[in-house]
């Protein structure tokens, strides 16, 4: 098994200050892992995923890291971007670790946008019946404002060609 590359605390890669405070505040961490510890929760849409190898392709790395939970290595969110890279030949993968079980992280349903269990998502992660792609739409909630995981996921802009 290839090992894990701590590269720390994720607030010294971003340039917005204020990023830089919520990603302090949530602990977030940095990291390498090897692609073959981590753990879905959705499958993946193969349109989607051709787009993302095309778009990394041509930019000749990967913009942003994945969000995946420390304890259990579940990706919360990039499937299709793990996807992408495993098709491109890599064997690693970026990774913004984050506490899963904080309550400030929350699932809604992309349609609908009614709550979901954590404890759903990750039963159909350790199980490996996975839920349809994008199902789940993760919220951080700070300062009584609401963001979606994205907001979170900083430029790291990094060759693909090193993930491999």
């Amino acid at each position: 098994m290839q090992a894990m590359k701590w590269l720390g605390s994720a607030e010294r890669y971003a340039e917005d200050s204020s990023l830089r405070n919520v990603l302090r505040e949530l602990s977030c961490r940095l990291a390498i892992l090897p692609m073959s510890i981590l753990r879905p929760h959705e499958s993946i849409d193969p349109k989607l995923v051709n787009e993302l190898m095309e778009d990394i392709r041509l930019r000749g790395h990967l913009r942003k890291p994945i969000l995946v939970d420390l304890e259990t290595l579940i990706i919360i969110d990039g499937h299709h971007r793990v996807e992408a890279l495993r098709r491109l030949g890599c064997r690693k993968v970026p990774c913004l670790l984050v506490d899963y079980r904080s309550p400030r992280i929350t699932a809604l349903r992309w349609k609908g946008g009614e709550k979901l269990s954590k404890s759903l998502i990750l039963k159909a992660s350790l199980s490996g019946d996975l839920m349809p792609p994008k199902t789940t739409r993760h919220i951080i909630t700070l300062c009584n404002k609401r963001i979606h995981v994205s907001e979170i996921q900083f430029n790291l802009n990094i060759p693909y060609q090193k993930l491999m």
